[in-house]
């Protein structure tokens, strides 16, 4: 059976959850995933508009090809959202933890989105 959980009024499919229970990634589309978390150490996004407890998240975005990456890239900074270059997160990397791996093979990882911003890109 399929676990779901809401994200500002989208239900999201939970695809994997940490076996300590701090986090969990949520597809909320094919190209669309959220990773979920208790603690927020990382310093990510926080939100109210997730079910309890968590409380803050980070956001993945499927993409086709580089060009496609590119353009999400420009649309995510002209939204406030910025990356650390030094880690490489400005670049495309194989996707991990989007639902349609076959039809989106890279992902962007996106800090310092809205949940609003998440749920109007879905």
């Amino acid at each position: 059976m399929t676990q779901t959980i809401n994200f500002n009024g989208i239900t999201g499919e939970i695809l994997t959850f940490s076996g300590h229970g701090n986090y969990l990634v949520v597809a909320l589309s094919d190209n669309v995933s959220v990773c979920l978390t208790k603690s927020n150490k990382w310093n990510w996004e926080e939100t109210d508009d997730v079910d309890p407890p968590f409380k803050a998240f980070v956001t993945y975005i499927g993409c086709q090809n580089h060009s496609q990456a590119q353009l999400i890239l420009e649309w995510a900074m002209s939204n406030g959202c910025e990356f650390d270059i030094g880690k490489g997160e400005d670049q495309p990397r194989p996707s991990k933890r989007i639902r349609d791996k076959n039809k989106f093979p890279i992902e962007l990882k996106i800090r310092g989105l809205t949940s609003e911003l998440v749920c109007a890109f879905v």
